[in-house]
């Protein structure tokens, strides 16, 4: 029956390395909460709306060591930013959450119920537009609440995907400290270290202040580390055939060069050859031979990556409660301080060498280039191109709780805001590389090391150290809420709330001069004269990938207001309404609504379901932004006849051989609003106090869904596209070739449907008490539109290729825990369904494993998921805990996967980083003792 017994409180077991939830049915209460989804307090916290709750012994039995770590481990929890995807550069060390695959920039993370600021380091295309998770210290944590129905009355239409509601800990007199050390094997290991204190019992001093403070380290991990990501040529048997598959930049130590083979009127027969390839019959190390528009030495780039940064982490947070009469003022700081450092392989680019220069002389003369080439060179001798991000978060909250009048209300004011700084080393200008290459100073067709000491020396002069671009993003909000039983029906009392609010939020993007192109000496920090077109006052960008970003700010104010209406139709049946109106500055009016029921005909079941709309508007940077450069493409690409065509017609060419394409991007002031339908039916059956079952059925139709065509689908139809293409010229060599331009649009219609299933039984054995836990949520259904009259995709099972992502047919995880006396042993085994990765180009193996020639596309599958987590959690005192375990436990590596491209990926290869970690086994302990 749906009594408030212990293995129903709250459904939530957090076990080894993998946490799972389930209904908030929890034990006995006497005070009236307000939970995430719903502005009424009540006594009965189940209510028509699914809201899973994570408690923090929960939380303390997960082994997780951060926030991000915790909610990766929730099976409804798909299409996040994890930091290995950030591998890279661009990503400022940010990670967010996604629920159901539906997008960070829809899942609301409240801190204690109210908004955050986005992330600073956000940028135009609406990337990292979210709540950074870095800043919440997962040792200040109290409970989390998660609800998985989206557009939420009282928190905002906004939240499509749902809400996640971090509760910190408060009203307490108590103190812990708690010790952390983590040991995969080669790198990534952590410590961590927390204390909390509180002092004063509100209900008998009249007052409560709680201070916390954590801070943690992490090593990083090399991809040499690793055998399955350390490299950009991988061989694999597939159907009975060995092939191999390689990531290709021609970028390589020594270079390769241009050769035009005498006809620089025509490109039909140009190639790319390596001069040392040629003298030596062999290509040098660090490099393998590639057989693509030549033959010539591709730079293994993979093997230089860390495939996990550094990172430092430190948060501060404090908290005063007054107790005064019937009113509990509150006051509540958290500032939080994270740096990340990572390193990926040394900057590539391109150098012009004019013909009869020293360098064409020796190296390109002999090789048949009579006229000017280019070298396509990687400056080993600057060391690995580096990234310092460092995100600071500040959060202050003050207000007031209590009853007036009759009435629980909440009256607050918020200030949050996120500031990300990005410094870099080993980044170049582009004319300062071209200098040293004309002085004769630079020799780029010679090894790692073998490069002069004048030309050591030069290059470390022209070697840019430090800030590089950054951004502030600020949210005000103020606000009051309130409930109250307002009529008494025959089946029970008529409950109302509501509640008004306003908020100003405001972004500014920070990118240096250097980032801007205004330098022409980005060492000496010489401004340029934007009209030279050659000499000193020339502006100069980065080598191998310009930017020329551009500063801006803008804010936006918005209102709402709100009501909800809890109503008892019979026994044991209610309906619930709410209606929501907000009202931006910038994008005029919205009203949305959502009803819903919940019926439990007898002790034993409980049905409930909801209908709802809702609204986002698109962010700041997508409106605001001007257009500029916004890197390269994550695939390389071949020139086809198409894509030949529209480079001509742009008065450009394209790039060389198989390579990245550079990609600009820009806001879009004629975007319209996300707009959203969504339907929830579920149910809790409890055959026996020690069975509860249950299932959720969700469904979210998404309209004029605000984002960008994927690269893939636009290189595999240039002409479809043709809106889609520009123009860059390259710093370095004044050549202008075709670019991707990724402007946001309005993409079309996505709808999603699935299905959230958990199971959790408790059984008494001779020898210990048992309570399994399993959790799965299955994707039925995926449709997504890239124009909006164009055909539905979906990525479920890898699905079209033209998403550019993967959406999971199933995730889930099946915990069992193992209570004896003190100690608590607990085995959980954590699975995915399989895909099929993206379409890649092939090269077939004989049987002594030489190339033969022979190409293919293929789609392989990448096999299911499944990993063994353990832990062991001792009580030798009621004081102290001990937690040993080992995450997964039989080292089971990322399944294969060759696709080199889609969103949010980093620079791995090998396997896919957005969905697969390359941590491995990983050991761990945890200690804490209470004061």
């Amino acid at each position: 029956m749906f009594r408030r017994t212990k293995i129903c409180s709250a459904a939530v077991m957090a076990v080894g390395g993998v946490l799972a939830v389930g209904p908030a049915f929890g034990q006995p209460q006497l005070e009236r909460v307000e939970i995430t989804g719903s502005s009424i307090r009540r006594i009965d916290a189940e209510a028509a709306l699914p809201v899973q709750v994570i408690k923090k012994e929960d939380i303390a039995r997960s082994g997780a060591t951060s926030v991000t770590d915790l909610l990766q481990r929730l099976t409804y929890v798909q299409g996040s930013f994890v930091e290995s995807a950030g591998v890279g550069g661009g990503a400022g060390g940010v990670t967010t959450v996604s629920l159901h695959n539906l997008g960070d920039t829809r899942t609301l993370v409240l801190l204690n119920g109210h908004r955050m600021a986005q992330f600073g380091g956000q940028t135009l295309t609406g990337f990292a537009a979210a709540m950074d998770l870095n800043a919440l210290p997962l040792a200040a944590i109290e409970r989390i609440e998660v609800l998985t129905d989206g557009a939420s009355a009282l928190y905002g239409a906004d939240a499509i995907a749902g809400v996640i509601n971090f509760i910190t800990r408060r009203n307490t007199d108590e103190g812990d400290v708690s010790v952390g050390f983590s040991f995969p094997r080669g790198g990534a290991r952590e410590k961590r270290v927390s204390a909390t204190k509180g002092f004063g019992k509100l209900e008998q001093d009249g007052f409560n202040v709680l201070l916390s403070l954590s801070h943690d380290e992490r090593t990083r991990l090399d991809s040499t580390e690793r055998d399955f990501g350390n490299s950009a040529e991988v061989r694999f048997n597939h159907a009975g055939k060995s092939y191999r598959v390689q990531q290709v930049t021609a970028a390589a130590i020594p270079a390769n060069a241009y050769h035009d083979n005498g006809t620089p009127a025509d490109d039909s027969d140009d190639f790319l050859f390596n001069p040392y390839y040629v003298a030596n019959g062999r290509c040098p190390d660090k490099t393998f031979l590639v057989s693509d528009f030549g033959d010539y030495c591709a730079f293994n780039f993979v093997g230089e990556l860390e495939v996990y940064p550094a990172r430092k982490r430190t948060s501060v947070l404090g908290s005063l409660n007054m107790k005064i009469g019937d009113h509990t003022p509150y006051v509540d700081v958290l500032y939080s301080e994270s740096v990340q450092n990572s390193r990926i392989a040394p900057v590539p680019g391109v150098i012009s060498i004019a013909a009869g220069s020293p360098l064409h002389n020796t190296y390109l003369l002999p090789n048949g280039v009579a006229g000017d080439s280019e070298a396509y060179y990687r400056i080993y001798d600057l060391g690995n191109r580096s990234y310092e991000d460092k995100a600071t978060f500040v959060d202050f909250s003050t207000g007031s709780k209590g009853q007036l009048l009759g009435w629980d209300y909440n009256a607050f004011y918020a200030h949050s805001q996120s500031e990300s700084v990005q410094n870099i080393a080993g980044l170049p200008g582009a004319l300062a590389v071209a200098r040293v290459a004309n002085s004769g100073l630079l020799d780029p067709f010679v090894g790692p090391g073998q490069q002069s000491a004048a030309g050591v020396a030069a290059l470390n002069s022209i070697n840019y150290k430090g800030y590089w671009d950054g951004g502030i993003s600020k949210l005000d909000s103020v606000g009051v809420r309130a409930s109250a039983e307002v009529l008494t029906l025959p089946a029970g009392p008529m409950m109302l709330g509501t509640g008004v609010s306003f908020q100003r939020e405001s972004f500014s993007s920070r990118p240096s001069l250097y980032a801007q192109g205004r330098l022409a000496d980005p060492v000496a920090g010489t401004l340029c004269d934007p009209l030279a077109t050659s000499g000193p006052t020339q502006c100069d960008q980065r080598f191998g990938d310009a930017a020329q970003s551009i500063p801006y700010s803008s804010s936006r104010n918005s209102y709402s207001a709100f009501g909800e209406l809890i109503a008892p139709a019979a026994k044991g049946l209610e309906f619930i309404t709410s209606l929501r109106f907000d009202r931006y500055d910038d994008f005029g009016k919205a009203t949305t609504a959502k009803g819903g029921f919940r019926w439990q005909p007898n002790p034993q079941l409980m049905v409930r379901g909801s209908v709802g709309t809702g609204f986002r508007a698109p962010t700041l940077p997508q409106v605001n932004a001007p257009r500029q450069t916004y890197g390269v493409t994550f695939n390389d690409y071949t020139c086809g006849p198409e894509l030949l065509a529209i480079a001509a017609s742009l008065g450009a060419t394209c790039r060389p051989g198989t390579s990245q394409y550079d990609v600009v991007a820009a806001g879009n002031t004629e975007l319209k609003p996300e707009k959203s339908r969504q339907r929830s039916l579920g149910l809790r059956f409890e055959p026996g106090r020690d069975v509860t079952l249950g299932a959720d059925l969700w469904y979210v139709r998404i309209k004029n869904n605000i984002g960008q065509l994927t690269e893939e689908e636009v290189f595999a139809n240039p002409q479809l596209y043709a809106n889609s293409w520009t123009t860059r010229t390259d710093t370095g060599t004044g050549n202008v070739y075709v670019a991707f331009l990724a402007d946001n649009k309005n993409l079309g219609t996505d709808s999603l449907t699935g299905l959230d299933i958990d199971a959790t039984a408790r059984a008494r054995l001779p020898f210990a008490s048992l309570t399994s836990r399993f959790a799965l949520t299955y994707m039925i259904r995926e449709q997504r539109q890239l124009t909006p009259t164009g055909r539905k995709y979906s990525a479920i099972g890898g699905g079209d290729e033209a998403l550019g992502v993967v959406t999971f047919r199933w995730l889930g995880s099946w915990a069992n825990t193992f209570q004896h006396g003190r100690w608590a042993h607990t085995f959980t085994t954590n699975f995915r369904s399989g895909y099929l990765d993206a379409t890649s180009t092939v090269e077939e193996l004989d049987a002594s494993g030489n190339p033969t020639g022979n190409y293919e596309d293929i789609r392989l599958p990448v096999k299911r998921h499944v990993t063994l987590d353990w832990q062991t959690q001792w009580n030798p005192r009621k004081d102290m805990v001990v937690s040993v375990g080992l995450l997964n436990v039989f080292n089971t590596k990322p399944p294969l996967s060759i696709s080199s491209g889609g969103g949010n990926r980093g620079q791995q290869f090998g396997y896919d980083d957005r969905y697969y970690s390359s941590v491995g086994r990983t050991a761990y302990v945890n200690a804490s003792y209470k004061f």
